[in-house]
């Protein structure tokens, strides 16, 4: 394919400083016809792509069984389209970018980079191309990630971030549950999955098991350490809590205005249900190695990596590296809520790709190459086989992962901003270990909260699928 560029200078402010950058005037356009036999050729085009994390992207050969199919990936696509591919060490931000782009310099053409890094930076500087602007792709398409999931990477309604979704990398959330399965048989109880079956699954329930469990460890030896549900994050689980008694942390009121969907009953409930599991000592603020490495504690609420993750040179600190049984389960609901409510969110430092508008290449060939370079890495399915078949010890985990991803929750951290957020997880911390009472907890945070949103929220998910 034919490449033509040329360079010429735009203005782009941001800091409060104006930089006169160059920006990529593409004079011809390819729009492909999908469904046409085409012959590519992008024999000319070198594309480069930058992350701070390059030995995930391009490891050594020999490394692992999937790092190598990552590279015969990448041979293919240079092989099938006559391109190069260049993975180049980069900083977790924009700026490198930024002064590239102000130099009239060739830059990346994708950045792998945290929202909150490189992702809002660079849309802040119009940088970015989303990805409705990127010919030859559709940016829905699955295989870039679940829309959901991709929350942080959708900037005033427009979507930006890819994520390597057929790819070894299974996504993270927060708000999972993992429980000892050894130990839950050990103590002849039922496990979470049969009260899920039969729709069980509730408050009221765990509660009970919670009581059980306790007389259970107490009666098998364990000391006045061991904790029933030992919980690394209580703020986060305060939402998790709220998800599944029926919130949503932004709502639209009757007149269509965004407002605090958590700042209402139902919220109130789940922080008292928190906290008399607290009080109770049921529920104990502790450390993930609590559960993992002490097994000390016969359930865990947190993030979905350590049950899915390996972490090199810490592999015992995560699940799969351990050689106990545990299972994955969605937090059981509130009386507000039902088993199709998730407890799942994503947390605002989501890592996602983003495709630079000023690369010097032509957007409509770097479409060609997204599109081909996010399908599946092999015909097994990437993450989702090692997970079914390999990782996870039950059908049942693998669906309730897969379940909470498909249905994950907004949190809206970005739009929230860091002051409001971090002032809404403090509170909710301080009523669930009783420093602090519920309702006291919501007042503290109304007025924060509120201007948040009034300043800054103009989307919802819902919003984006019914246009």
């Amino acid at each position: 394919m034919k490449k033509i560029i040329s360079l010429v200078l735009a203005a782009f402010i941001f800091s409060a400083t104006v930089l006169s950058v160059s920006c990529a005037q593409e004079t011809e356009v390819f729009d492909l016809d999908l469904t046409a036999e085409l012959a590519l050729d992008l024999s000319e085009v070198t594309f480069r792509w930058g992350t701070a994390w390059l030995t995930q992207f391009y490891p050594s050969e020999g490394f692992s069984n999937a790092g190598d199919k990552m590279r015969a990936h990448y041979r293919k696509i240079e092989e099938e389209l006559g391109c190069k591919i260049e993975f180049i060490s980069w900083q977790d931000g924009g700026s490198r970018v930024m002064e590239q782009v102000a130099a009239g310099m060739q830059t990346l053409d994708v950045i792998d980079s945290h929202a909150t890094n490189a992702g809002i930076e660079l849309y802040r500087a119009g940088i970015l191309a989303p990805l409705e602007d990127i010919p030859n792709i559709n940016g829905y398409d699955e295989k870039y990630g679940p829309l959901r999931f991709r929350q942080y990477g959708i900037f005033d309604g427009k979507l930006y971030g890819l994520y390597q979704y057929n790819w070894d990398f299974p996504p993270e959330f927060a708000c999972a549950m993992m429980f000892n399965t050894d130990m839950l048989n050990s103590f002849g109880l039922v496990l979470p999955y049969e009260y899920q079956e039969m729709g069980r699954w509730t408050w009221d329930e765990y509660e009970k098991m919670l009581f059980s469990v306790a007389d259970a460890a107490k009666n098998s030896g364990y000391d006045k350490h061991f904790a029933p549900n030992v919980a690394n994050m209580p703020e986060r689980d305060a939402i998790g809590f709220m998800l599944v008694n029926g919130c949503q942390v932004i709502e639209k009121d009757a007149n269509g205005n965004y407002i605090f969907g958590l700042d209402n009953q139902k919220g109130i409930d789940a922080l008292e249900y928190l906290q008399r599991l607290c009080n109770e000592k049921l529920y104990v603020v502790g450390d993930v190695n609590v559960f993992i490495k002490d097994r000390n504690a016969a359930f865990l609420t947190t993030e979905s990596y350590y049950a899915t993750h390996f972490n090199e040179n810490n592999e015992t600190g995560y699940l799969p590296g351990n050689d106990f049984t545990y299972g994955f389960i969605n937090y059981p609901h509130g009386p507000s809520g039902d088993e199709n409510c998730v407890s799942a969110f994503v947390h605002k430092g989501r890592r996602m790709n983003w495709v630079i508008k000023y690369s010097g290449n032509e957007l409509s060939d770097t479409g060609i190459f997204l599109d081909r370079m996010f399908e599946p890495i092999d015909d097994e399915g990437g993450w989702r086989t090692s997970l079914e078949r390999y990782v996870f010890y039950d059908q049942r985990d693998f669906d309730n992962y897969s379940f909470m991803l498909e249905h994950i929750n907004f949190r809206h951290d970005l739009d929230l901003g860091e002051n409001a957020t971090s002032k809404m997880d403090d509170a909710f911390s301080k009523a669930i270990t009783n420093s602090r009472s519920c309702s006291e907890a919501f007042n503290s945070i109304r007025t924060v909260i509120n201007e948040a949103i009034s300043a800054n929220v103009n989307w919802v998910f819902e919003d984006i699928v019914a246009q």
